[in-house]
């Protein structure tokens, strides 16, 4: 076990830019994005109609943005292949054939992450369960933990939450990570999400929370980022500074390294290479603080996108939310 210790500080300028935003009356948000190989970006979330929340699923290729038709609950995950888009709400999942939707019920579960291994493999996860599907229907398959993210790659599927778990086949296992020190008793190391890149190349990330109190006697709520990476034969850890936002997304760059983001309020970004930590600024539109949900790499290309939603800094007293997409090349 070693730390990551080579960390570069980026110019002002970011790689990613803002894709779209969406101007409607009411409240939009991202929850989860998707990346077909032929550049097609699935994005679902939520949106306000006549006070009322409702799910809703776009489709972004080149410029032109389509909304799917159809009355859906709040989504959370979205996840696609090239003849099928899942969505999953509460206790269901959706599949949108480019003509209608068809759904399933997936008993007592709330999907936080979702997954495409093949058009006959789909994942979802969340609390300590997950959702498989075979091609003809949804198998339950226990958590030994909680999961909140999924990720495939390598012939590989892997999931983090609680710890970080690799389906075997046939059951999910905890896999055995390094001694993660934690400053208190009651402090817990949490992973947020996982990155396969290669079988041989795997992150998972999150933070170490803990208790305490700040210099005038005040209870505070600690954090500290926390990075895992497999190099096949061995893992090695970073761990950040203390008050530092956790690492909250991974995704590989489609160049060897990842993509890590910290914090999900006006986040920014980590290009990792090697031990090499090259740290940008998410952009957002002047006037507006920015809320990353999700990102997702096109396949086989280094294009990678982001999602959540943007809003008027400060606090207006209608302060609103417009989904947002970022990008990267």
């Amino acid at each position: 076990m070693r730390a990551i210790i080579a960390v570069l500080l980026a110019a002002s300028a970011s790689p990613w830019q803002v894709a779209q935003v969406v101007h409607s009356p009411g409240d939009d948000v991202f929850a989860d994005v998707a990346v077909t190989a032929d550049g097609t970006v699935w994005a679902a979330g939520h949106r306000s109609v006549n006070g009322r929340r409702q799910g809703f699923v776009q489709s972004l290729k080149g410029k032109v943005r389509k909304t799917l038709p159809g009355r859906l609950p709040e989504l959370s995950a979205v996840t696609a292949s090239a003849s099928r888009v899942w969505a999953f709400g509460p206790n269901r999942a959706y599949a949108w054939n480019g003509r209608a939707w068809t759904s399933w019920s997936l008993g007592t579960f709330l999907a936080a992450d979702a997954e495409t291994v093949s058009a006959r493999e789909v994942w979802a996860v969340g609390g300590n369960t997950s959702r498989r599907w075979t091609g003809s229907s949804w198998k339950r398959h226990p958590v030994p933990g909680t999961a909140q993210a999924v990720d495939a790659g390598g012939g590989q599927v892997w999931a983090a939450g609680s710890g970080v778990f690799q389906w075997s086949g046939k059951a999910w296992r905890k896999v055995p990570l390094p001694a993660i020190p934690l400053p208190t008793e009651d402090a817990t190391a949490t992973f947020i999400d996982v990155a396969v890149v290669s079988a041989r190349n795997v992150w998972a990330v999150g933070g170490v929370t803990w208790e305490g109190a700040d210099a005038e006697g005040d209870d505070v709520t600690f954090t500290r980022p926390l990075a895992m990476h497999w190099n096949g034969s061995r893992w090695r850890m970073s761990l950040g500074a203390a008050q530092g936002q956790p690492y909250t997304e991974a995704e590989p760059d489609g160049k060897g390294g990842v993509w890590i983001a910290q914090g999900g309020w006006n986040p920014r970004f980590w290009q990792v290479r090697g031990t090499s930590w090259e740290s940008t600024p998410l952009p957002r539109p002047k006037g507006y603080d920015a809320s990353l949900a999700a990102v997702a790499r096109r396949p086989g290309t280094s294009q990678v996108w982001g999602a959540g939603f943007t809003s008027p800094e400060g606090d207006p007293d209608d302060p609103g939310a417009n989904a947002t997409l970022w990008r990267v090349s």
